[in-house]
């Protein structure tokens, strides 16, 4: 049984009642808790102007009107407007001041990045005014039009609203943007979707020109990006669809540091894509719950799904996402939730989510950190042939493929013998040294000459490796070999033999001669001497240069020269007759390379 309602309540239920027959004839009521819902007869035609003109009124004695349309019945229900003390505008001056001190200071820190100066004249006077001209004022104008056409749109729908409120932020922007408070339901679909468009509209027409200044000024102060990026890093921008087709209206005419003007302009689109994403109370979401009704939700989940997919690769969005989450998916219903919008303001909600989507940016800010990469590349083939106990010169290119600055310290990692040597030089340089160290810019290369100095260990027909190591100084995580894979063989020579002129008796001697040519291109060290199985009764000397000797003889012949060898063949009396083979020793490093016989024949 419904308790008897007292005498106050049904005056007042009355008066109500009154204001609603005003505009619509009412057949029945019904009295809740917490409000009263009227029955009414509507015509379709007058139904948004008559609610409109009673949404004030009952808004001036207090109250709050709201229509729906329920299963063939339309229905106002009355609340008593609750009382809400607001916070003064001395709250929006202060969180306007302190903002805009600390977009000054982002602004501050991005002109001397972008001029040049050192991190000591951030506060100067002229730093600050140039951070002020460039960034600081552009950013603010473009968050204040957002906000101020909100309000201004409001109070043409008649909708009470607070003025903005900036919200500081740390650099490199110094603001998390700014909002204003509505401090009346929205009346219908057309002002819900009136308010959420202004901001954003506004706020890019404030942005474009902007913009296009920003990039003109990038080309005519033409600051080229830094050949290296710092041991810090630096943060790059993406530039959204919009952005990029500006750009090829005032092509970027190098590679230059982007105008804080322009920085300024892309915060602009940044926060106009974030406004208009179609989730909870943000812009986007007026335009959602006006175009869609109620099924906006889905929409806002999808788009925190979407939110949360980026930020696998973007964490800024979990962050946003998060954010939005708290406020709530759910935005509430226009106190007139009937009346159309019209098919203009229908296609004008569908352009708007064009706009989101030419403004958005996946990935707006991403970290480039200094890379010390750098690759060793031969010159020529690494697989050599190098002569018994030669040396071998070869050449490779250091070539810093990063994007800072690199002193790579190169060093021998391995060696295949413990009697080898390997030793660098620049190519420019005389000196070889054990190790070296280049330097080089982003983008670089050094050409590096590599002797390789082998000793007597190794065999003819061996193959061996030899490795050379190169590590970043800056970060030693950054490491590069460069293997050589070198193959002996006897060294390139030829000789030619001058026999004895005639036969020998038992008794005496006769001579005989040998020509080494070398055809190598290095000089070449040779042992010579006689076999050590000569025939019975037989004996050799060899001289070279003057000198007799029956021990090794020790030549050098100079690349493409040659050097004579006597040998001179000592028969005696008690050798048989017969020929007689006798044999000379052709060595390197204590490898035979040749045995050269020499016949002489005894009578």
């Amino acid at each position: 049984m419904t308790p008897p309602i007292p005498p106050e309540a049904s005056k007042e239920i009355e008066f109500v009642k009154g204001l609603v027959a005003r505009h619509f004839p009412v057949y029945d009521v019904r009295v809740t808790y917490d409000v009263v819902e009227f029955f009414c007869r509507v015509e379709s035609t007058t139904l948004e102007d008559e609610f409109e003109r009673m949404r004030q009124e009952m808004g001036e004695n207090g109250y709050i009107p709201m229509i729906i349309y329920d299963k063939g019945e339309h229905i106002v229900t009355v609340a008593k407007k609750p009382v809400t003390k607001y916070r003064s505008i001395y709250v929006n001056v202060a969180l306007l001041i302190v903002t805009f001190f600390t977009v000054l200071l982002s602004g501050a820190i991005s002109w001397v990045g972008y001029n040049g100066d050192s991190s000591s004249e951030l506060f100067t006077s002229d730093v600050l005014l140039m951070g002020l001209l460039t960034f600081t004022l552009p950013l603010m104008g473009i968050l204040g039009v957002h906000e101020l056409a909100h309000f201004v749109a409001a109070r043409r729908r008649k909708v009470a609203a607070s003025l903005p409120f900036f919200i500081f932020g740390p650099p490199p922007l110094g603001t998390f943007g700014a909002f204003i408070s509505l401090r009346d339901p929205i009346p219908n679909k057309k002002a819900l979707l009136e308010i959420g468009i202004a901001g954003p509209i506004a706020g890019l027409l404030m942005a474009l020109p902007l913009g296009f200044l920003g990039l003109m000024l990038t080309n005519s102060e033409a600051k080229p990006v830094p050949l290296n990026v710092g041991s810090e890093g630096v943060i790059g921008v993406n530039f959204p669809l919009l952005y990029s087709w500006m750009s090829e209206l005032v092509p970027l005419q190098g590679d230059y540091l982007l105008h804080p003007l322009a920085f300024a302009a892309w915060v602009g689109f940044l926060v106009t894509a974030l406004n208009l994403l179609p989730f909870g109370q943000l812009d986007g979401g007026h335009v959602a719950r006006a175009l869609l009704g109620a099924r906006s939700k889905y929409l806002g989940y999808a788009t925190i799904a979407i939110l949360v997919g980026l930020g696998m690769y973007y964490f800024g969005w979990l962050l946003f996402a998060l954010f939005v989450f708290i406020l709530g998916a759910r935005h509430p219903p226009p106190l007139n939730d009937i009346s159309p919008l019209g098919k203009k303001r229908m296609i004008t909600g569908a352009l708007t989510f064009v706009l989101l989507i030419v403004a958005f940016v996946p990935i707006p800010m991403e970290p480039i950190e200094a890379d010390y990469s750098f690759e060793l590349e031969p010159i020529g083939d690494v697989n050599m042939t190098i002569p018994l106990g030669g040396s071998l010169a070869v050449s490779f290119v250091v070539n810093n493929v990063g994007n800072a600055w690199n002193e790579i310290e190169l060093t021998k990692s391995a060696l295949p013998l413990a009697d080898w040597n390997a030793s660098f030089k620049r190519h420019d340089q005389l000196v070889y040294e054990e190790s070296l160290t280049v330097g080089l810019n982003a983008g670089e290369t050094s050409m590096v000459d590599l002797q390789i100095i082998t000793g007597s260990s190794m065999q003819v027909g061996q193959y061996y490796s030899l490795a050379v190591s190169g590590v970043a100084l800056n970060s030693s995580k950054v490491v590069r070999e460069l293997a050589y894979n070198i193959s002996v063989a006897s060294p390139t020579f030829t000789y030619f033999v001058q026999p004895p002129s005639a036969p020998v008796t038992p008794g005496n001697s006769t001579y005989a001669n040998i020509l080494f040519n070398n055809t190598g291109t290095t000089d070449l060290e040779l042992t010579v001497e006689p076999s050590a199985g000569l025939p019975p009764f037989v004996d050799v000397l060899l001289y070279s240069g003057g000198l007799n000797n029956t021990n090794p003889v020790n030549i050098t012949i100079a690349s493409q020269n040659s050097w004579p060898i006597g040998v001179w063949i000592i028969v005696s009396e008690f050798c048989l007759p017969g020929e007689k083979v006798v044999g000379v020793e052709v060595s390197k490093e204590g490898t035979l390379l040749a045995t050269i016989p020499i016949t002489v024949v005894v009578v």
